[in-house]
């Protein structure tokens, strides 16, 4: 497999209910003077692995503000496709995915509001998944994690925090294994909140790798504010 056979499977079908009508649609805002979905988008084209871009989108609305954005911008000649999402995140991934049937090589799936994943980031990643099949960029807990007792706010343990990480994209995989891993969760109608609990649900094992870089999601208003001056800094 050689540079450039990746497929990138960027996620933006998302509600932003979180961001309390200060934005309609975090991944067309702008940050830094440039909208969220650019950010990260022309950071995976530098690497000059993605053969292929699969944008998940919400509805028609979304979809015609994200195709004026690309427009507005030189993108290179990489083919990029847009399928609709689902009503959830799993949804949406599994719609896309289904769309690389076929793909011999990897595919790397990563939240459109992760504006900041740096290249460097995610050629460690990448180089990960080519070795193991599956590999997911993480950090180390910086905090003490507790775990709650069911349906109760009292706490049940509290976790050796050296081996607690937070699960961050890209997430890189061989497609045939995340896509079979997707379908056999969608069969048994299990949930699951980011792809490599699909891909560990299989069987597969799923590598960490440690993130050189800041990588956060923007999630709330303030976390614009945080994102611009990180962005400022580099």
């Amino acid at each position: 497999m050689s540079a450039g056979d990746d497929i990138l499977v960027l996620l933006a079908a998302g509600s932003a209910r979180r961001m309390q009508a200060v934005v309609d649609d975090k991944i067309t805002a702008l940050l830094a003077g440039k909208p969220v979905l650019l950010h990260s988008l022309q950071t995976f084209l530098s690497t000059a692995l993605i053969g292929r871009v699969v944008i998940t989108y919400r509805d028609e609305l979304q979809l015609t503000k994200i195709k004026a954005v690309l427009a507005a911008h030189s993108l290179g000649t990489t083919p990029i496709n847009f399928i609709p999402g689902g009503e959830s995140r799993q949804d949406s991934v599994l719609a896309a995915l289904q769309s690389c049937e076929g793909h011999l090589g990897l595919v790397h799936i990563h939240d459109g509001a992760r504006p900041l994943v740096s290249a460097e980031a995610i050629h460690k990643v990448r180089a990960r998944a080519l070795e193991t099949g599956a590999a997911i960029l993480a950090g180390r807990a910086a905090d003490t994690v507790k775990i709650a007792k069911a349906h109760s706010t009292s706490v049940e343990t509290s976790p050796d925090r050296g081996l607690v990480w937070t699960a961050e994209t890209p997430q890189v995989f061989r497609t045939a294994i995340v896509l079979k891993a997707y379908r056999k969760v969608a069969e048994l109608q299990r949930k699951v909140t980011d792809d490599s609990s699909a891909v560990e649900f299989v069987g597969q094992d799923v590598s960490l790798v440690e993130n050189p870089s800041v990588n956060l999601k923007l999630t709330r208003p303030a976390d614009f504010v945080l994102a611009e001056a990180i962005l400022k800094t580099r």
